[in-house]
């Protein structure tokens, strides 16, 4: 028998739920549950601005599968952290933010909003503890709907019933047993067999569905039987790493390898993926007459899209399986499809770091392909890669490459520039020992700048490039392009290699490939703490993703 508050055993109840770290910072609405987490062995990783946080732990939720916790104060606390929240809702993140409230009844407080329409309003799931007796069935269903229903969940936490005494005998909860993995329809399962033997080009498209299910090995050997190429959509970018019949990233980064083969393919499954219109370029990738499947756990993602002529309501790696049994059965082993010498060659030839351009650098900038290039041959191997969204973003997983999907954050599902630099923290994290590399634009650097102080702090290994072009690049580009001018989106120069070192980080300014010698003599001491790359890209060239999806 013991007397202690609802935040205690809150705490208490989340870490046997599974949480094991919790991104935050701390007011006084969120004080007493982040205290009660971290005496009950929670690691609470500290940011220096909300939005960060939740977007650190939106990454390290997306790579470890994890119950992930955030934690904000009321008020301006959770109105910081809603671009991440937003970010985390469209990408299905199981994160469960701790949302310190008002005390009930308390609406002429300074710190109080309505925070369930102020979630619910960027695809955030809204919960909330009502009263002492209720709030572990409160938080044990907001958990189950983080985890099972893959949401991103707020939990509301007035101070009055966090304080509140808990007398009595505390008996464990415990979350509900997970269902096994959805089945497909046998009848779906033939058609997707008689499909794929019917192709004489077969691809196999997976997203981050494929990633979550545990799909890979699954569907390289599908894609092995049937003769099939590989390809992922940007959210499971990583996953075929390495494999000789990937043509890598479908879409709008897609090598110019990538870009014909899928185009002349007449027979796409994606498995756990959404094929939208940065994925099939505005249907361009679709030849006509093709065959276009999809398989997805969620039966309101199938079509949504685009039209398709064959809708699979289950989980990718168990409809793989059924497919790949499906062809056994039939005695169908290794068809030829595609794959030929003449595809590998187009491959290998239309590979992004093979694939010829015009290099555009000269004395004072440097072209970002030939730069994003040497940076990948100069780091080592084992990485994990976080992209920021803006102009630039698809040079990142386009040149740097990752070893494989959990190694990979490129958070773009809200398209907010800002993002980059937090998830790379939580990307790191999630990824120990890697080294955490991260592209970013200097517009959204410099939105989240004040976490370079926590990875510097939390003693993380980081090289962060910086496509400097002083300037909102997208706008520039776009908006010279239909006449406007473009000085209101243009900035003097910023040195963020000073700006690095008065952090503690280490930096070089890069315009010639020759200024990579200090990163070359970080990365032979062992890649310790942050390196700053202060990178002078030409500000007149455009990528052509975004020339092509922004005419």
């Amino acid at each position: 028998m013991k007397e202690t508050t609802v935040a205690g055993v809150l705490a208490q109840d989340l870490v046997a739920y599974g949480a094991r770290r919790c991104f935050g910072l701390l007011g006084t609405a969120n004080f007493k549950i982040s205290h009660a987490l971290v005496a009950s062995g929670v690691e609470l990783i500290s940011a220096r601005h909300e939005g960060n946080a939740a977007s650190m732990a939106d990454a390290y939720a997306k790579a470890t599968q994890e119950l992930t916790l955030v934690s904000v104060h009321s008020g301006p606390g959770l109105t910081n952290a809603l671009t991440g929240i937003g970010e985390a809702a469209k990408s299905r993140t199981p994160m469960l933010v701790l949302a310190g409230d008002v005390p009930t009844g308390a609406v002429k407080s300074n710190f109080h909003i309505e925070q369930a329409e102020l979630v619910r309003s960027v695809g955030a799931v809204s919960e909330r503890i009502h009263t002492p007796a209720s709030a572990r069935d409160d938080t044990l269903r907001a958990v189950v709907r983080a985890l099972r229903d893959r949401q991103t969940v707020v939990l509301s936490l007035p101070t009055d019933v966090q304080d509140a005494p808990l007398t009595g005998r505390i008996t464990p909860l415990a979350l509900p047993p997970a269902p096994g993995p959805l089945h497909p329809d046998p009848q779906s399962v033939r058609s997707l067999a008689d499909a794929l033997v019917g192709a004489k080009r077969p691809l196999i498209l997976a997203g981050r569905g494929a990633v979550i299910a545990g799909a890979e090995a699954a569907l390289v050997a599908l894609a092995a039987r049937t003769g099939a190429l590989l390809a992922t959509s940007i959210c499971g970018h990583g996953l075929f790493a390495g494999n000789p019949w990937s043509v890598g990233i479908s879409g709008g980064f897609a090598s110019p390898a990538a870009d014909e083969l899928i185009a002349e393919s007449d027979c796409i499954i994606g498995f756990g993926a959404s094929l939208t219109q940065w994925t099939t370029k505005r249907g361009k990738l679709i030849a006509p007459g093709a065959i276009v499947a999809q398989v997805d756990v969620e039966a309101s993602k199938l079509g949504y899209q685009m039209p398709i002529q064959h809708a699979v309501h289950a989980d990718a790696r168990v409809a793989a399986e059924a497919i790949g049994a499906e062809l056994e059965k039939r005695r169908i082993d290794h068809r030829p499809g595609w794959r030929s010498e003449a595809t590998r060659t187009r491959i290998d030839d239309g590979d992004n770091h093979n694939a010829p351009y015009q290099d555009t650098s000269g004395a004072d900038f440097i072209d970002p392909r030939t730069l994003s290039k040497a940076l990948d041959a100069i780091l080592p191997k084992e990485r994990a890669v976080a992209s920021d969204s803006g102009h630039f973003c698809g040079w990142v997983p386009r040149f740097l490459r990752v070893p494989n999907a959990r190694a990979s954050c490129l958070s773009h599902s809200f398209q907010s520039v800002g993002l980059g630099l937090a998830s790379a923290i939580g990307l790191a994290i999630a990824n120990p020992g890697a080294l955490a590399v991260l592209g970013a634009g200097d517009g959204g650097f410099l939105m989240s700048i004040s976490d370079l102080e926590t990875a510097i702090r939390l003693k993380l290994r980081m090289c962060i490039l910086i496509y400097n072009d002083s300037s909102y690049a997208a706008e520039v580009h776009l908006y010279r392009r239909r006449g406007y001018a473009i000085d209101i989106v243009q900035f003097p120069d910023t040195d963020f290699a000073a700006i690095a070192r008065g952090h503690g980080a280490r930096a070089a300014t890069v315009r010639t490939l020759d200024d990579l010698d200090p990163l070359r003599a970080w990365v032979r001491e062992g890649a310790p703490g942050v390196f700053v790359i202060d990178a002078k890209i030409n500000p007149n060239l455009e990528a052509d993703w975004h020339a092509e999806h922004f005419p």
